[in-house]
């Protein structure tokens, strides 16, 4: 039987200023929890707001996946190679990170964003970091993305407004609400479900927009 934890968005731990405010889910930067280091291939879960025109400043990722999901807003990413594109709401940005990608993210100057930011570590066993690659994908209606590491699945999920919702199976998942509410779980709130089996949720009247990392 499926167990579930319930972790509620006032006790993300908080890293705020110069018009940024990350709340974090795991251990993140100097908020450091050895019991809160990852969750299945789960090991950053932030929950980020930026102010109009505000970026996060240049910086580099190698030999991890980074999921951005902007919720709200326009964010700007800018590549290696100095070229820009818009990613607007309702668009999944999945960042293979391989060998090293050095890049930086702002919110468009027209208005603040809200997104949340997914990083997924590679397995023991997984090959030596490959090329990287950076695709985005539009969530409308729904997406289920299987990312490059071996059985883990990036899930954005509408559910209706008074319907039902059953994630997909595996040994952990991850239930980040974004939008609404399902069950409890408000916006801001996360469910950890640890062990496999069917389980379901009912949505309350207003529904609710979920983004879901499923480890096998």
């Amino acid at each position: 039987m499926p167990a579930v934890r319930r972790l509620l968005a006032s006790d993300r731990s908080v890293t705020e200023g110069g018009g940024v405010c990350s709340r974090h889910g795991l251990s993140f930067g100097p908020h450091y929890d050895p019991e809160r280091t990852s969750f299945g291939a789960l090991v950053a879960h932030n929950d980020d707001t930026l102010d109009a025109g505000v970026a996060y400043g240049a910086h580099e990722h190698r030999d991890v996946e980074i999921l951005a999901w902007v919720v709200e807003g326009t964010m700007i990413h800018t590549g290696p190679d100095g070229a820009e594109t818009l990613v607007p709401a309702g668009t999944l940005q999945h960042l293979v990170a391989g060998t090293g990608w050095h890049h930086d993210e702002r919110a468009s100057p027209d208005g603040p964003a809200h997104l949340v930011q997914l990083w997924v570590a590679p397995g023991l066993d997984d090959p030596p970091p490959g090329e990287p690659s950076l695709t985005h994908h539009r969530v409308s209606g729904g997406l289920v993305l299987p990312l490059r590491r071996p059985g883990v699945t990036v899930t954005v999920a509408h559910v209706a407004a008074g319907a039902s919702w059953t994630p997909g199976d595996g040994a952990f998942r991850h239930v980040h609400v974004a939008r609404g509410s399902l069950g409890e779980a408000v916006a801001g709130d996360s469910l950890e479900i640890t062990g496999t089996g069917a389980i379901g949720f009912d949505a309350v009247p207003a529904g609710a927009d979920l983004v879901v990392v499923t480890t096998a």
